[in-house]
């Protein structure tokens, strides 16, 4: 059933509502409120809280213009804020964790802020939310946004794959726009935060931005951006767990974006209009691969046998060779399909492979989705021999993960080990979710194993992988830990 929600985030009046973990999220609270007046002086007169996600299936294709699958997790980033009445022109940036150091920053420049692009600090994320209201208050009453002091607290693991600095950039764009009266509903705000996060040299497709808004408690996200945003419930399968294991291997999206995510970016584009040039296509307006499966009136499988012909026997090209295919430069092709301010370091691009991994995910997302609504709309029956599709489930999760490592070359060496042994003790499937080349793996693992699968990934992962200095001042909850779908994100009110 489509359930596409256009209603404001809502204002929540008790934490009970958000998190099942009450008394730990309880104590955050408390620790921001007590820290904001320590620094500022003052009371903050609201909450913002915006949350991570997993991604079920369906990875590096929403940029492409696919659908995916993920779920908002419990785990958030939460800012608390007030007016700055002392200097209308200074933003003040905190945050609980002093590992994050603080900034002030003069905005009389309005939306022309600069983002220092050579120094990744943390507070960028919240400048380029700033950066993209202001934008958006020049697009209707032109006002200059109300000075604000800001302090953060967040315990969705950095690096890890699980939509931290999108978490970051969405509660930031929230707390701004609604404290300048910026009335915007969840898809508004999910498309600003996509285009804010651009800010800071991110290509971003969407998915992070749109479930950290539009999640929903006990039901996965089918999420379509094309013609329109949409989404589906996807109602997951009982008896058994989604459980979330952090290879420790820092997954740093932006700065290693010119030679990983970037570059697939771009890689992607190429794919698509190279395969609208070989099939008569009017590819002078493509930039997508879905472009040309819309353009064309191709299925998928259509799409994978045309990739096949296409673009398998001469799988690398340089920036030359594709220019010349088209019969333009090499500076217009830079021009066209390169994203504007945004760095690629490679000499040489992998078409065939990115666009063969592309399609087949797709097709893993769809077939995911259906086998879930199938046994959903399954009637109620005393036969003990009901199908069970769990490990249908397993099987994709275990042929995305192939894809990514060998397709699209977006895994490393510890994600493919701990893949390997969460299947090898009790997961039914185990892929990586996020962007890879670090981060995260999720595993689809029967209830009755989640004890003896966690105690397993400790002796056969974390003991033997992971440097022993790295885990002393980790709490095991923070990178191992099962989860369920969770609220997107909202506003709390301050009396809480």
């Amino acid at each position: 059933m489509e359930s596409f929600n256009p209603a404001l985030p809502s204002i929540v009046e008790s934490l009970d509502d958000v998190y099942k973990n009450f008394e730990n999220n309880k104590k955050r609270y408390d620790e921001l409120n007590e820290t904001f007046s320590k620094i500022y002086g003052d009371k903050p007169i609201f909450y913002f809280r915006a949350p991570g996600r997993v991604n079920l299936i369906g990875e590096h294709v929403d940029y492409s213009g696919y659908c995916v699958l993920p779920f908002a997790l419990e785990q958030d980033t939460i800012v608390a804020v007030s007016f700055n009445k002392s200097n209308n022109d200074i933003i003040n940036i905190n945050n609980c964790n002093e590992k994050y150091t603080s900034k002030s920053i003069d905005v009389s420049g309005g939306g022309n802020i600069e983002i220092d692009m050579k120094n990744h600090h943390w507070t960028n994320y919240v400048l380029a939310a700033w950066k993209g209201v202001q934008q958006a208050m020049n697009e209707g009453n032109g006002n200059r946004l109300k000075s604000v002091n800001l302090l953060y607290s967040g315990n969705v693991p950095m690096g890890a794959g699980v939509s931290s600095s999108s978490a970051l950039v969405c509660v930031s764009t929230l707390a701004i726009s609604y404290c300048n009266n910026l009335i915007l509903n969840k898809e508004e705000l999910a498309q600003l935060s996509i285009k804010s996060e651009r800010f800071v040299g991110v290509e971003s497709g969407g998915m992070d931005q749109s479930i950290s808004f539009l999640g929903e408690q006990n039901t996965a996200k089918l999420i379509e951006f094309h013609p329109n945003l949409k989404t589906y419930d996807v109602q997951l399968p009982k008896g058994v767990s989604f459980v979330i294991c952090n290879s420790l291997v820092d997954s740093l999206k932006v700065i290693t974006g010119a030679t990983n995510y970037n570059l697939r970016v771009v890689e992607c584009r190429l794919a698509a209009v190279l395969l609208a040039f070989y099939t008569g296509l009017s590819w002078e307006k493509v930039r997508r691969l879905r472009d040309v499966q819309h353009q064309g009136n191709f299925d998928l499988n259509q799409l994978i046998h045309l990739t096949e012909q296409y673009l398998s026997e001469k799988q690398t090209y340089t920036r030359e060779e594709v220019a010349s295919i088209l019969d333009i430069s090499v500076e217009q092709l830079v021009k066209t399909y390169f994203p504007s301010g945004i760095t690629v370091q490679s000499e040489h691009f992998e078409l065939y492979k990115r666009a063969r991994h592309v399609f087949t995910e797709t097709q893993r997302v769809y077939k995911f989705s259906e086998i879930c609504k199938q046994q959903f709309n399954q009637q109620p029956s005393n036969n003990s021999n009901n199908y069970d599709i769990t490990p249908e489930l397993g099987k994709l999760m275990n042929e995305s993960h192939e894809s990514c490592s060998k397709l699209f070359e977006c895994s490393c060496p510890e994600l493919d080990t701990l893949t390997k042994i969460c299947c090898d003790n009790g997961a039914l499937g185990s892929r990586l979710t996020g962007a890879g080349w670090g981060g995260c793996v999720i595993s689809l693992v029967p209830n009755s194993k989640v004890d003896s699968f966690l105690d397993a990934i400790d002796t056969h992962y974390y003991s033997k992988f992971v440097n022993p200095e790295k885990l002393k001042n980790l709490e095991k909850s923070s990178y191992s830990f099962f989860t369920t779908p969770c609220k997107g994100a909202c506003i709390i009110s301050s009396s809480i």
